[in-house]
């Protein structure tokens, strides 16, 4: 694995100040929701410090979180503070074997496939999610940088059976095409929400027309996750309810 300079792996390790930040967002969303659930098992594809597993470890029955870059030395620590999680330092895609990765030896940030323009290469080992055995799924989080589709892909099986809910980072500076995703998971019966930080309301993008122009409004009020929930796991009318704080 890459060595990287102190300075640039400290800018990635779990801090309180940064978990209040990240359970103010969509997470706060998930949780007014009613969508986590301890009868469920949860994944975090993507963990890097830990941040969102940490909050998934409170909240569901057992959180599986993949990390293939150097940030795994944090999700590693998870397995100290819960025995709900089990980590995997693994790059999860639509297809399974060894694969060039690039690592931001900048702001360790935007890891993934897509090389970022400075991005360092180095091999890592892929999986898909329909061939690592996940059962009870509830909820699955997706951050790739720009991949994240081929994660969905890769896990179609797992998402037809158990219907979990989905929080996906779809950000339009590394997401050419976002109406694929929405097309996509509208066509396996998803309805597509993001949470509005600012005026703390959960927004609902009816069409895939309208989830393109949320994706691409430039003061990124949905802070780039869209969650997606399954017709059979719909509620009522998400869009009124009122937001109470998260207890963290």
């Amino acid at each position: 694995m890459i060595q990287l300079p102190k300075h640039i792996l400290q800018r990635r390790i779990f801090t309180e100040k940064s978990y209040s930040k990240v359970t103010n967002g969509s997470l706060t969303a998930l949780e007014n929701m009613d969508l986590l659930s301890k009868d469920e098992q949860s994944i975090d594809v993507g963990a890097a410090a830990g941040i969102m597993s940490t909050f998934f470890a409170k909240k569901t029955k057992h959180v599986h979180a993949y990390e293939p870059s150097p940030s795994f030395a944090e999700t590693e620590k998870l397995k100290q503070k819960f025995n709900n999680v089990t980590t995997y330092n693994l790059a999860v895609s639509n297809f399974e074997g060894k694969e060039t990765f690039f690592i931001d030896d900048r702001r360790l940030s935007q890891n993934g496939f897509l090389n970022p323009g400075w991005g360092k290469p180095v091999e890592v080992n892929v999986v898909k999610l329909d061939n690592q055995k996940h059962s009870n799924i509830g909820l699955i989080k997706i951050d790739t940088e720009g991949t994240e589709l081929d994660v969905i892909k890769g896990a179609d099986t797992l998402i037809k059976s158990t219907h979990p809910t989905l929080m996906v980072e779809i950000w339009d500076q590394n997401t050419p095409d976002p109406g694929l995703y929405f097309k996509h998971l509208n066509s396996l019966g998803y309805k597509m929400y993001w949470y509005w930080t600012v005026k703390k309301k959960i927004m609902h993008c009816a069409t895939v027309d309208d989830c393109v122009r949320d994706v691409r409004n430039k003061e990124y009020p949905s802070d780039a996750d869209f969650i997606f929930v399954h017709e059979s796991r719909l509620a009522d009318d998400y869009t009124t309810r009122l937001i109470s704080p998260v207890t963290i």
